[in-house]
């Protein structure tokens, strides 16, 4: 058994997508997609691992070197998603691939490996810190459009006819609008939510490279008033499921409801695009937005992350920490060009 570094040879990419088609078929945190769109977007140097026997492949592993002055540095599996982590097909590879991750952390002066699943871990993993801080929730996709529509309570049909009845119109990349105009909608309503909030905001340029790498398989959905975006978010697909890591309304608007017009949309294009599941992302449990996505029919699941601690403490570096209570007030109040302009540079630093 041995552990290699994934090369970009066809051969390389036949591997690799080859184990998850039969091991992880329904998660997008794998594709070599984000590789690229990780490394261009921020700069973090990749460490994607492959366990092979001879030519049959055991175990991966993707993985970014995140170096943050604020947090310390870290190998992420995978920074930015929902999920990454080691699949495995035996224990002996889930721990070959840790303890190679180990070293990398080590040589590169880490203060922890972190690995985000969404099941618990099927092998031991006693020597390892967990976290189940943030939960997952998705629905199932049974029908076309018009069936999905019709299965929800009479209610939610009424919420989501709402935004229509105020002259709000929903957009799809691809479909009735250019994926460029669609990116530069997103990141209008994205960065605006995100000061509002009190979050320094990503890159534009993560966005550009993910709709430019997965392509179809990547949706921009957005909401307008006349000539104005007032809600966005962008889908990512992969095997059976789709899922929106990205998501966001304008708070002016919220009496128009542009947020229930958005969800609809992007389910609707989901079942026409074929899959099977939609994905709505990460919450915190018991919060507000995890409320909104139940009343859909989704249900929350835990997600857990581990951590090969290397005399640290696992990090919480969210903003919902109340050690970062005051700079979150302080970044509500900066003008939008300011926060746009730091922003980036900070999100590069928290993974």
């Amino acid at each position: 058994m041995e552990i290699k570094a994934l090369g970009n040879s066809e051969q390389d990419q036949k591997d690799w997508y080859g184990f998850l088609e039969s091991n992880k078929p329904d998660t997008h945190g794998f594709c070599l997609e984000w590789r690229e769109i990780v490394k261009k977007s921020f700069g973090h140097e990749d460490r994607y691992l492959i366990c092979k026997e001879g030519e049959k492949v055991l175990g991966l592993m993707p993985s970014f070197i995140v170096k943050s002055p604020l947090f310390g540095n870290s190998v992420a599996s995978m920074p930015y998603l929902n999920e990454g982590g080691i699949v495995a097909t035996s224990e002996e590879a889930f721990k070959a691939l840790l303890e190679e991750a180990g070293k990398i952390a080590k040589d590169n002066s880490c203060k922890y490996v972190e690995l985000r699943h969404r099941e618990p871990l099927s092998f031991n993993g006693e020597e390892l810190a967990e976290r189940q801080h943030k939960v997952a929730m998705r629905m199932s996709l049974e029908g076309d459009p018009d069936e999905i529509f019709g299965k929800f309570p009479a209610k939610l049909r009424s919420q989501i006819r709402r935004p229509g009845k105020s002259g709000l119109e929903g957009k799809v990349s691809g479909v009735d609008i250019e994926q460029k105009e669609s990116v530069d909608a997103f990141y209008q309503v994205f960065s605006e939510h995100m000061r509002d909030l009190g979050t320094p905001v990503y890159p534009k340029s993560l966005f550009e490279n993910t709709v430019s790498c997965f392509g179809q398989k990547a949706r921009v959905i957005t909401v307008w008033d006349k000539n104005k975006p007032v809600a966005a978010g962008i889908t990512v697909g992969f095997g059976d499921s789709s899922e929106i890591p990205w998501a966001s309304s304008l708070r002016s608007y919220n009496k128009q409801s542009p947020n229930m017009l958005l969800y609809w949309q992007t389910i609707k294009q989901c079942a026409l695009d074929g899959y099977k599941f939609f994905d709505f992302g990460r919450s915190n449990p018991d919060s507000g937005t995890l409320k909104f996505k139940k009343q859909w029919g989704a249900e929350p699941r835990p997600l857990h992350w581990y951590y090969k601690l290397n005399n640290s403490e696992a990090p919480d570096v969210s903003p919902s920490n109340s050690k970062f209570e005051i700079m979150v007030k302080c970044w509500q109040k900066l003008p939008l060009p300011l926060a746009n302009a730091l922003g980036p540079t900070l999100t590069r630093w928290i993974p």
